[in-house]
């Protein structure tokens, strides 16, 4: 079943029945031979898709670029965004991508069709997602089988807030067809199509929720932002935003990686320590959503859920894999699942001994 250094530390294969607790460690060590901390990076240009780049779930990249601390470590970063996740991997899948700033599990499911995606910096701890029902139906609504049949939004179709649809499906014993998705975006997109009677269901993300909440167009049902509702969800917290690229991307320019990677860090060290005003004064106005103390409730709200150090655990990533093995049908078919392979720590672990907030 092993085979050298790869090492699957979440399963063999299912037919024995049950998960294969044991977690075996087996650190990489494919990078050690990098160019020394501190050479030029090999790419200056990076291509990097996001879906949703205005969402606190992606604040840390928004303060990596906002702060110009990508310029300072010699990269000059073109992001384009996206409505969702599952359009920024499918840029970086086709080629007009070189990085993504998206969901870990992504990672995973790539693993299954044979691709080598791996993420090298952790944006947030909990994935942040949120279900709220449209203010006609939110009475009825008691538990997710009551789903069943409802229009339910999402960022776009494969993405983490789809994901997290099929999730609360599968722990009713629901199936993604007893839904109907649409694609709606992050932004001005899911709030038109909830006023406008489109959906009955959103899953989504701040700040965008918590207009709709105060508007009081729809009523949060789920969310993982605190660590007790995602214990809730998912039994514990998740890997949620991250930067992934293509292993031989990651392979070919370790020092564009580590470049990034520096950048991020320094990101999440400000942001650990910054005030709400600070944070307030860094992002674009057009964040706020015309909102200014809107914005700063939903700041505060998902403040903790972001990650310390760029740092990830591996209880986190088993949980990941065993959270998309109840609703992923390529998850649960695989017989075998490198999940050392999805991620790697060694770019951050060279950060935090080099990086410094201002």
């Amino acid at each position: 079943m092993m085979h050298g250094m790869h090492v699957d530390y979440a399963r063999g294969t299912r037919r024995g029945g049950g998960f294969w607790k044991g977690v075996l460690s087996v650190v990489a060590v494919w990078l050690c031979a990098a160019v020394p901390a501190g050479a030029a990076p090999e790419k200056p240009h990076v291509v990097l898709a996001v879906g949703g780049k205005a969402t606190l779930y992606y604040l840390p990249l928004t303060i990596a670029e906002r702060r110009g601390y990508f310029r300072d470590e010699g990269l000059d970063v073109e992001i384009n965004d996206f409505p969702g996740g599952a359009k920024a991997l499918q840029a970086l899948i086709g080629g007009s991508a070189d990085v993504v700033s998206g969901a870990y599990e992504h990672t995973i499911v790539m693993q299954t069709l044979a691709q080598k995606v791996e993420a090298f910096v952790l944006q947030g701890t909990n994935p942040g997602l949120e279900l709220g029902i449209v203010k006609a139906r939110a009475a009825s609504y008691s538990w997710p089988k009551d789903l069943k049949g409802m229009r339910v939004g999402v960022s776009a179709p494969g993405s983490s807030t789809h994901m997290f649809v099929n999730h609360l499906l599968a722990s009713v014993g629901l199936t993604p067809d007893d839904v109907s998705i649409v694609g709606v975006g992050t932004g001005a997109g899911a709030v038109a199509a909830v006023r406008g009677g489109r959906i009955d269901a959103l899953s989504s993300v701040e700040p965008v929720m918590g207009l709709l909440v105060k508007s009081g167009d729809i009523r949060i049902v789920h969310e993982t932002i605190s660590d007790e509702g995602t214990k809730a969800i998912f039994g514990g917290t998740l890997p949620a935003a991250t930067l992934y690229a293509k292993r031989a991307f990651i392979e070919a320019h370790p020092e564009t990686v580590q470049a990034l990677t520096n950048a991020m860090v320094r990101a999440l060290l400000w942001l650990r320590d910054a005030s709400t005003e600070d944070v307030l004064n860094t992002v674009p106005p057009e964040y706020l959503l015309g909102d200014k103390a809107l914005y700063t409730a939903a700041f505060e709200k998902v403040r903790s859920a972001y990650s310390k150090d760029g740092r990830f655990s591996k209880k986190g990533v088993q949980s990941s894999y065993e959270v998309l093995f109840q609703h992923n049908g390529a998850v649960r078919r695989a017989s075998v699942l490198w999940l050392n392979e999805t991620y790697t720590n060694d770019f951050v672990e060279r950060a935090l001994r080099t990086v410094r907030t201002p």
